[in-house]
């Protein structure tokens, strides 16, 4: 006769706890992914506005007023990284 295993057996206990750790990991991916396309690294507007600390919303308007340059791509707004770290430049001002 075979056992029966319910959610208490170490075995499963395991195999769940492991379930989690890979979905936890996995999720940590996809927010740090950045999209390539033609060679160039890409943010999304989520990546962007966590990474500036403003909002997403703070974004729009950027973009709206033409200050960052983006791409829409089948909807999907993306930011090359480049054309970014050109912009943050323009705008850095020195210390005294």
């Amino acid at each position: 006769m075979k056992e029966i295993y319910d959610k208490e057996h170490d075995v499963i206990r395991k195999f769940l706890s492991m379930g989690r750790r890979n979905i936890e990991m996995l999720e940590e991916i996809a927010l740090e992914y950045k999209p390539f396309l033609m060679g160039k690294r890409f943010m999304t507007d989520a990546q962007l506005s966590e990474r500036l600390g403003i909002s997403r919303r703070t974004l729009q308007d950027f973009r709206d007023r033409g200050i960052i340059p983006f791409y829409r791509l089948d909807g999907k707004i993306l930011y090359e990284e480049k054309d970014i770290e050109e912009y943050l430049s323009s705008i850095y001002i020195p210390k005294y």
